[in-house]
């Protein structure tokens, strides 16, 4: 096991080999906090506010960390951070997690980072017993590989929200239960 592996582990948490030559999934340390930000700003989909916005997160995830907080991912490529996920608890629910937030390089896209990221959420909310995971996301064209990622992994649109974010951008809502069998 590698330093950067041995130093983001404690006991409980794993590192994900994924199917994808070269990719390390594990969970994020406050080491990643510049990286995870500069992958947004990269990503071709994200500005600046999204960044600010998931810095204070991430912020929160380690500055007050609980059981219904934040959790961040990051994904690895040899030692550069090319994507990352934050997912949690849903308050007020049993058993819901929301993926938050999944994104990656913009010149690293279509090589695996957001599948091999989206799976290993999945696989820890089974791991946690996990009922449902609900994504929230655009109807815009720039958000359709993103929802073409979801659909592939089982995840089914099962509400829109005209003109949620804008006029013509409406609210796609994405959910996976974890407990039917497929």
């Amino acid at each position: 096991m590698s330093e950067r592996e041995s130093r983001t582990q404690t006991p409980g948490q794993y590192s994900q080999a994924t199917n994808e030559p070269g990719l390390r999934i594990v969970p994020s340390t406050m080491d990643d906090r510049r990286a995870i930000y500069d992958v947004l700003l990269n990503s071709g989909v994200f500005g600046q506010s999204d960044a600010e916005v998931v810095d204070g997160m991430f912020v929160e995830a380690f500055t007050g960390p609980s059981d219904d907080n934040y959790r961040f991912l990051s994904c690895w490529e040899g030692s550069r951070l090319v994507g990352f996920a934050c997912y949690g608890s849903e308050s007020m629910t049993q058993g819901t997690w929301d993926l938050f937030w999944i994104c990656v390089s913009g010149q690293l896209r279509r090589r695996g980072a957001g599948r091999a990221l989206l799976n290993d959420v999945q696989q820890r909310a089974a791991q946690e017993r996990v009922r449902l995971i609900v994504i929230y996301t655009s109807s815009t064209e720039k958000y359709t590989a993103a929802r073409r990622l979801y659909e592939s992994l089982g995840f089914e649109r099962v509400a829109v929200v005209p003109d949620y974010y804008n006029n013509g951008d409406d609210l796609f809502i994405y959910t996976k239960s974890m407990t039917r069998k497929e």
